[in-house]
Formats: C-alpha cells, structure tokens, sequence
C-alpha cells in the first residue's frame, strides 16, 4: 500500500530580480536604462513527497534544486505554483518542516551554547516546559551522537561532522514531520558522510520521518533516497524510484550524471564528461534546454519543450526521444567505451 501524500508541489516556478524599485521601473519605461534580467531559477516542478520516504533531487550546481528546497521549507516564496504540506485527514493542519543546511558551521550562530542552539526553539515555542527543558536537550543529542557533557561548549569547538550533528538535533527539537536537507553532508569527509547518512536513516525509524534529501552527490542519494528526481535548468527532466533511476536512466542527461559516478566496476571505463557549459538561467535556451549539450538532439528538441510525462509505472521523463512502449527495465542508451 502505498504512503499517503502529506506534501504536494503544483506548478512550482521561481523568478529573482526583473522588476526593480520605483525609480529603475520609471527609467526603463522611459528607455534610459536596460529593464532588469529575470533569472529562472525553477520552472513548473511538479511532486509529491509521501510519509516516511526519502525524496533525493539531483543535479548539477545551478540547476534549481536548492531553490526548490527553500520553497519547500517556507524560506522562499514561490512566484507561481503552490506548495501545501498537511496530513491526509486536514485534522493538525500544517505540518512542522525543518531544514538543515548545507555548512554546519556558518548555520550555527557562534555565540549560543550547544544546549541553547538545540533548547531555544522548544523553550520559545513552549514545546516542553522549563522544567523538562535540560533533559530534552540531553536526550536530543544522545541520539543524536553528541556527548551530553558537551552542551556548555560553542559551536566553532566542535568538528565539521560533530557540528552536522548539533543541526540535526536543533531541528529535530521542534518535533518536524518533514526534514529538508540541502547538500546536508556534502561538506564533511567520506567517512563522516556514512555516519551521518546512516543517522539520518535511524532517526526517519525512530521519529517516523520524511525527507525531501538535496545533493550533487549521486552516490549518497542513491543510498538513501526511495525516490529521485533529477533537475536541470531549473526543470524536472526525470523522476522514479531510485533503483530504476541508477539501473535504468531514460534521460540522456540523468545517464551522463551517473556515468560520471565513480565506481569499482567501471575502473576502466573512460569518463567522458558533460560537453559544454549549463546554459544561462537569465536566458535559457528554447525547447528542451538540455540539448545544447545532447549529443542525441534533434530539430524538435530546439524548438519543443518535451512535457514530463509518465514512461512506465512511477516513472516521469522529460524527452522527445523515448517511447514509453520502449520501457522494460533494462539499459536503453549505448555502453560507455572502455579502455
């Protein structure tokens, strides 16, 4: 049976700058100075995030998915599209969303104790009494991997991973349902990575969690994402179950992100990277805006935008050249040369 629905995104656009104040508006109506450049940052995403999965959104720097996590968390605003996160039965309203960010140093501020980095929000919002405040701040940080000893101590004491963990447990203090993390372990070393991707996975066990899991690491969503979506130029290009995604790309862009995903069993593939740059989100190209750097382009995706559309069963693309007939599970595009 498949997890009910408690967030959903319709049409979610954002747009930065192109009007200005009063006086630049005036000028460029008067033709002196140059209207301001509208920047694109996402274009009509579309998603559901169901209860207790880990939602992974991929893709090069630049391509919106940092932005769509802060509209998701209410940081942001969407300029067109609508976000709304609610239990299934409406009955508790909005649903408490936190996020973590991706430098745990510069998310903390300096001069707050560990104890009043995680206790404030819970003290301020009246989520545990005064009395009770100092136990759930040490129980919050045992399960969190922090030594309880360390809560007189500041933030800049501590190391990167050490400092991941004090944000982890500050937004697990006001009891969220939905998690977002933006590139949340992309800062620390390798080993540190596994040790908070795998409290991630025992806290969503626990506190009964939901991610909505930001990265350009393909490596560590493909082991903890259920579900990805894979963005480029502010657009959704493909989306499905995680498994499916690395065995079974469809897009030629997803399958040249994870061709580039280093690996023991392709140690003498050759690596051939994505040609070209990402184009301009303040002008970008027409039609598919991957096929500049689409070796497989044709004349329609210059001119059509490819509509996401349903290829198989929980399975999403973005592009004129697959045939829905054509999905059966196994590899489409060509091999990779060896060498």
């Amino acid at each position: 049976m498949t997890a009910p629905v408690i967030l959903s995104a319709r049409g979610v656009t954002k747009r930065f700058g192109g009007r200005g104040d009063v006086i630049a508006r005036g000028l460029a109506r008067l033709g002196l100075a140059r209207p301001r450049p509208v920047v694109r940052a996402v274009e009509d995403v579309s998603f559901d995030l169901h209860r207790g999965e880990v939602l992974g959104v991929v893709g090069e720097s630049g391509c919106g998915k940092s932005t769509l996590g802060r509209m998701v968390a209410g940081l942001l605003d969407p300029s067109e599209g609508e976000i709304t996160a609610e239990a299934p039965d409406a009955s508790t309203g909005p649903l408490p969303m936190q996020m973590i960010f991706q430098d745990p140093f510069s998310s903390l501020n300096p001069r707050k104790r560990v104890s009043s980095l995680i206790g404030e929000a819970p003290r301020v919002h009246r989520i545990v009494s005064p009395s009770d405040l100092d136990g759930y701040v040490t129980d919050l940080m045992d399960r969190c991997g922090i030594d309880a000893s360390y809560r007189d101590r500041f933030s800049h004491q501590f190391s990167g991973g050490q400092r991941q963990r004090i944000g982890i447990a500050r937004a697990l203090a006001v009891k969220p349902e939905i998690l977002v993390c933006d590139e949340a372990v992309s800062a620390l070393d390798v080993s540190i990575q596994a040790q908070i991707i795998n409290l991630f996975m025992d806290l969503r066990d626990e506190f009964g969690l939901t991610y909505l899991f930001i990265s350009h690491d393909l490596g560590v969503v493909e082991h903890i994402a259920d579900r990805i979506i894979v963005m480029y130029l502010g657009r959704i290009v493909e989306c499905g179950p995680a498994e499916q995604i690395f065995h079974d790309p469809q897009h030629p862009y997803t399958r040249a992100l994870i061709d580039g995903v280093p690996r023991l069993d392709r140690r003498r593939t050759v690596y051939a990277p994505i040609k070209g740059d990402i184009p301009s989100p303040i002008d970008p190209p027409k039609g598919c805006h991957f096929h500049p750097r689409c070796p497989l382009a044709e004349a329609r995706c210059r001119s059509a935008r490819p509509a996401l559309r349903d290829i198989a069963p929980g399975r999403q693309a973005a592009c004129h050249l697959i045939e829905p007939d054509a999905i059966k599970g196994e590899p489409t595009w060509p091999a990779t040369q060896t060498g």
